[in-house]
């Protein structure tokens, strides 16, 4: 009989942890994880989002398309002529969704042009890229009158500032692939993210990299259109990389683009260099710390000389900010929203 009544306690002490366990699991995913990763409307959330579980910074966004004129990927491609080339990363391959995020086709609509975007040959950058498809004499046969190289800014002196093979033949580009919108894959509502959620709460209290790839800094002044819009979240790499922003890698970097426009103007194309402007340096004079310096990169290559067309996203996108402009960056991801784009396309540099 007593060992019938100790296992009757066993059952029911069992069933009173388990009965927590899930009702912690179901009420944290109702109430919380599940704006994460299976958000009400649109089609998710950003990069640093995610990888922080910050939710009270999350801006959930649709992906939508509205311009009239959109740029040309492989889908739509059919050796028309094409004005312009694009060449880059994730912010030429509409990284962070939202409406309009290709700002392509920003520059299609507001010049009437044929935007085509391709992507760097495996393993090339995009300048090596350019140069083998020269000389395989592919840009003279399709003869567009300008390519647009684009670089996050965090790795352009690791991308550019090394030696470029003027001997390559690229026979023929790869055209890029227009993404689809995509959904992020369901998980169970009992997950290790449920555990994740308070953990990260109170650690970022503390400790501004509480997830070593992510930052969470207070705001001088509110710059997003969330609740609590006075603070961002900027990668661990924008400011990881600040060393390597040197003068003498600054030049080589200028120097590279330069060699490669003056190889284009050959066949009369000119050639645009549109760094993207990382995040914490755009938004550097907002953010309340004194632990990390600024990121030099547009200061030090604004005087030098220069071959190519230089399009200064800094300047652009921080007249926005001194003008109260939120959302110019989503607060939970890496990428600019469609208002960095539409006033990067309008730049006077694209008109000259």
């Amino acid at each position: 009989m007593n060992k019938i009544m100790d296992a009757n306690i066993y059952v029911k002490q069992f069933v009173f942890l388990l009965s927590i366990f899930v009702s912690y699991h179901l009420i944290v995913w109702t109430f919380f994880t599940a704006q994460i990763f299976e958000p009400k409307t649109g089609t998710g959330v950003g990069d640093l989002g995610r990888m922080s579980y910050q939710i009270d910074l999350l801006h959930n966004r649709q992906t939508k398309y509205t311009l009239t004129k959109k740029h040309l990927h492989s889908r739509n491609f059919k050796n028309q002529h094409i004005d312009i080339i694009t060449i880059g990363d994730s912010f030429s391959n509409g990284g962070g969704g939202g409406d309009n995020p290709f700002y392509q086709d920003h520059l299609a609509t507001n010049l009437d042009k044929n935007v085509l975007n391709i992507a760097p040959s495996h393993s090339k950058t995009s300048l090596q890229t350019i140069v083998g498809l020269y000389n395989s004499g592919y840009l003279a046969k399709l003869k567009p009158e300008a390519i647009i190289v684009e670089s996050v800014q965090r790795i352009i002196p690791h991308r550019y500032n090394k030696e470029i093979d003027f001997s390559i033949k690229i026979d023929k580009p790869t055209i890029s692939v227009k993404p689809t919108e995509t959904y992020m894959q369901p998980i169970n509502i009992i997950n290790t993210a449920n555990y994740k959620i308070p953990y990260y709460y109170v650690k970022y209290r503390y400790k501004t990299n509480a997830q070593k790839n992510v930052h969470r800094f207070r705001l001088n002044k509110k710059l997003f259109s969330v609740k609590n819009g006075k603070n961002i979240l900027l990668l661990n790499d924008d400011i990881k990389n600040l060393n390597q922003f040197t003068q003498a890698g600054v030049e080589k970097v200028n120097a590279n683009f330069n060699r490669v426009a003056t190889l284009l103007k050959t066949i009369d194309i000119k050639l645009y260099f549109l760094p993207a402007i990382d995040k914490y340096d755009l938004y550097y004079n907002y953010i309340i710390q004194d632990k990390y310096p600024k990121n030099l990169f547009f200061e030090l290559i604004r005087p030098l000389h220069k071959e190519y067309y230089f399009i200064d996203t800094k300047e652009i996108l921080s007249a926005l900010l001194d003008a109260g402009v939120e959302d110019i960056y989503f607060i939970d991801d890496t990428h600019w929203s469609q208002k960095a784009s539409s006033a990067i396309s309008k730049s006077q540099v694209f008109k000259d």
